[in-house]
């Protein structure tokens, strides 16, 4: 890629990394506002519960998001962005352009996900206390 390209790739990251830590500020702000009421309410305390849940979810994620776009502005300064992390062949240019914090290849993002997903899978007939002798 040719340096204005990478001057915007980077400008482009910057941006988004700007706007996450923002939106994290205000997840974190408006978790902080939701109190647990005193209430004997079963639905209430459920409701509280699940936003907790979301806005911890939320921002777990960004966080996800953060480490990768922190990675992809590394790679930029190495000379490497582009490349992927896991068989240091290139990255497609579109996947680039749609996510520019990738740092794998999709067959190596496919790879990793399929062997993490699959990690957790517990065989049919089998309770996941069992898998583990």
């Amino acid at each position: 890629m040719d340096a204005k390209t990478m001057k915007d790739i980077r400008r482009r990251l910057s941006s988004e990394y700007d706007n996450l830590m923002k939106s994290m500020n205000r997840s974190r702000i408006a978790a902080e506002e939701i109190q647990i009421e005193n209430t004997e309410d079963e639905g209430d305390r459920a409701t509280v519960s699940y936003d907790r849940d979301l806005l911890y979810n939320l921002h777990e994620g960004g966080f996800a998001r953060l480490r990768f776009i922190q990675e992809a502005i590394k790679a930029i300064d190495r000379g490497q962005y582009g490349e992927c992390r896991r068989c240091g062949k290139g990255i497609n240019e579109k996947r680039l352009a749609a996510a520019p914090w990738a740092t794998m290849c999709l067959r190596c993002q496919e790879a990793a996900e399929m062997s993490q997903t699959s990690s957790g899978m517990v065989p049919a007939g089998q309770d996941a206390d069992d898998t583990q002798l």
